[in-house]
């Protein structure tokens, strides 16, 4: 009973994160037509990664770990260790690479501009850091659903 309980507790939070992180692009583009909105929707996207992405993928991670532990399955199996390679790996995007190039993108935009040469580069470094994040993200989907290797 208690694996059921932290396998639907791991399944929703990895379902929250994703679903928000997959409307991130549809937010960003909107922005890039609606110069009016842009704070707003930059400020946004920042909330949305604070208060459900890094949340729900946190709590994913964490219930995964308990997962294997509580299962007995080993560290070594290369799909729970590809799996938490990446988790690793995401979470060093988010904090190191996405996070402070939001900030530093909404600086920009309160400093120079949207029109910005630094806007345009935080801007690019931040959708660069997301598509990864995406990518990691539907790879360990993969990971934990197929168990493929």
């Amino acid at each position: 009973m208690v694996r059921v309980i932290l396998l639907i507790i791991h399944i929703l939070a990895v379902m929250f994160a994703f679903g928000a992180s997959s409307s991130v692009g549809l937010w960003a583009s909107r922005a890039q037509g609606d110069r009016a909105h842009l704070r707003f929707t930059l400020e946004t996207l920042m909330k949305l990664d604070r208060l459900m992405i890094d949340p729900g993928y946190t709590i994913g991670g964490i219930t995964g770990i308990i997962l294997v532990q509580y299962t007995g399955i080993p560290w070594s199996t290369t799909w729970v260790m590809a799996s938490f390679v990446l988790w690793f790996v995401a979470l060093g995007l988010t904090h190191g690479l996405l996070r402070p190039a939001m900030r530093k993108q909404l600086a920009a935009l309160d400093d120079s501009g949207p029109e910005s040469a630094e806007f345009v580069a935080f801007g690019v470094r931040a959708q660069t850091a997301g598509m990864a994040l995406s990518a990691i993200a539907v790879i360990i989907v993969v990971l934990m659903v197929w168990k493929p290797i």
